[in-house]
């Protein structure tokens, strides 16, 4: 395949000051334009909703019985805390959220698993915001964070109407970058036989977005031991210091030396942004055994040990990170 790529083929990394070049590489990158993001299509309906499409055109929805949902679309992954406005409520009036990274398990009653995977795909379930609802603007508390999802289900849990506005996402990944965008590498190869000749550039840009959606705030973590079902908490300290890279932007949430190995080459020709490795190799680095010098399997709150394959990953890491920045400081004994 490769030999009947066109010409176009571009790969670049530049260094860390530099924005790539504008090209029509653009129209691939999944990252959004802003911090702040909104639905852009229903999903599915079901029950008396009146004007579901206003939650996407700057309207507003009503839901009038219990069971009564909408499921909204945001047209990619994105992961955060939701707000929105309770434009009109009774005092018994209540609500709750479901979130799902995949259409096939949107759903009234639970969301897909980050906490821990069960069988049935409902272990998190909900989050339920009660009566009385508060009038006006509402955003999600902080430790109910969900770390990747595309899909957002609103349910009314009550038979009293109630109507809501103004639906976003405030984006908690890359918390370091004002603009997701901004990349210092970038990817364009053309290849006319294939059936869908941008594929390959889809999936460079599909591994940058995912790389950027893993790299979290430092206090961001899931909760271990997990919490009891249904539930779900992504409040616990991820390591020494943040942004810091982790394995999964849902589940686990945790440094994981292995899972770097693909995802700080991704990074490095995508953003150059290596800080969140260094702060995840410190973080693993801060934890070795003082008697052997075995590393952890992974990091905390889930602090796995014993594993010989993950230490040779965090020494892998390591070397790729030396090889990538020239940082010898960081990366010396004692450091």
């Amino acid at each position: 395949m490769v030999s009947v790529l066109l010409p176009c083929f571009l790969a670049a990394a530049l260094s860390a000051q530099a924005s790539a070049p504008a090209g029509p590489w653009d129209a691939f990158n999944y990252a959004p334009k802003s911090r702040t993001v909104f639905p852009t299509a229903v999903k599915a309906v079901h029950g008396p909703v009146q004007n579901a499409h206003g939650l996407v055109s700057k309207g507003t929805a009503t839901l009038s019985g219990n069971g009564a949902w909408v499921a909204l679309d945001f047209g990619v992954e994105v992961g955060g805390l939701v707000s929105l406005n309770f434009d009109k409520a009774s005092e018994r009036s209540s609500i709750a959220l479901s979130f799902t990274e995949s259409p096939v398990f949107i759903s009234p009653r639970t969301s897909d698993d980050s906490s821990y995977p069960s069988a049935n795909m409902s272990y998190d379930g909900v989050l339920h915001v009660p009566a009385p609802l508060p009038t006006g603007f509402w955003t999600q508390p902080p430790a109910m964070l969900r770390g990747g999802y595309r899909y957002l289900t609103i349910v009314s849990t009550s038979n009293e109407p109630v109507a809501v506005s103004n639906v976003s996402c405030a984006i908690s990944f890359a918390p370091h970058f004002p603009n997701l965008r901004d990349y210092s590498g970038y990817f364009y190869a053309e290849d006319p036989v294939f059936h869908d000749e941008n594929f390959l550039t889809k999936v460079w840009y599909a591994g940058a977005y995912t790389v950027q959606t893993n790299t979290v705030p430092l206090h961001t973590g899931r909760q271990v031991p997990f919490v009891q079902s249904p539930g779900w908490l992504n409040n616990a300290t991820l390591g020494v210091a943040g942004p810091i890279i982790v394995d999964g932007a849902k589940r686990d949430r945790a440094v994981w030396p292995g899972d770097m190995g693909i995802a700080v080459p991704t990074q490095f020709v995508s953003t150059n942004d290596l800080l969140p490795t260094r702060n995840a190799l410190s973080t693993m680095f801060a934890a070795i055994d003082p008697a052997t010098g075995a590393l952890p399997e992974s990091g905390p709150p889930l602090s796995q040990l014993g594993s010989d394959t993950y230490h040779a990953w965090t020494l892998i890491g390591t070397h790729n990170y030396f090889l990538y920045s020239g940082d010898g400081a960081s990366t010396r004994p004692g450091s």
